[in-house]
């Protein structure tokens, strides 16, 4: 079955096979994710708070 995007797969398969030598995909560093600050977590929190003005009774 060939569908309108199966040449652009293909396209794009023979792309990434040509340069993935040159690119040396396999000497990049490895993905370091750093645990999330507790206080920049406690201000993402309360951003907000005085935002909206309270309501008044009349």
């Amino acid at each position: 079955m060939v569908d309108e995007w199966s040449g652009f797969a293909a396209l794009l398969a023979n792309l990434i096979e040509k340069y993935a030598v040159v690119l040396n995909l396999d000497a990049l560093p490895d993905l370091v994710i750093e645990e999330a600050v507790s206080e920049k977590d406690d201000a993402d929190k309360n951003i907000h708070e005085n935002d909206i003005e309270p309501v008044k009774a009349a």
